[in-house]
């Protein structure tokens, strides 16, 4: 593993643990020593690489957040500001009835909100 290319290090280990499962797969089915020895031999250097690409993906992690932070400062990336007003006025639809059931009634009874009052700013007393 390259230290100069952290931007490869995320793939290098998706292949490492990839190399780890098949070679713990193997190990259980093994039945000679040989074989087994030969495995604990191989998965030891893959568990080394995995130590020593392990810092590198966060390295990895940051350049990608630098990136995409320079590309949101330029203005290079959309922004979904229609959807937050979307999903409000959904969430305001259904959150302003309330169901309530009372003891001694079988059925469901709505209960709307209360109109709010008005705040009307209030004037200065004059001395």
């Amino acid at each position: 593993m390259d230290p100069r290319h952290p931007e490869l290090a995320v793939t290098r280990l998706k292949e490492l643990v990839a190399q780890y499962d098949r070679i713990e797969s193997d190990m259980k089915k093994a039945t000679v020593a040989s074989r087994l020895a030969q495995l604990e031999r191989e998965g030891g250097l893959v568990v080394q690489e995995i130590c020593l690409v392990a810092p590198r993906v966060h390295e990895a992690m940051m350049q990608t957040s630098r990136q995409r932070r320079h590309d949101i400062a330029k203005g290079l990336v959309e922004k979904p500001v229609k959807n937050i007003y979307e999903d409000f006025r959904e969430y305001a639809a259904t959150a302003v009835r309330e169901e309530y059931v009372a003891p001694n009634q079988a059925e469901t009874v709505i209960v709307e909100p209360k109109p709010r009052k008005k705040k009307t700013a209030k004037k200065a007393d004059k001395k």
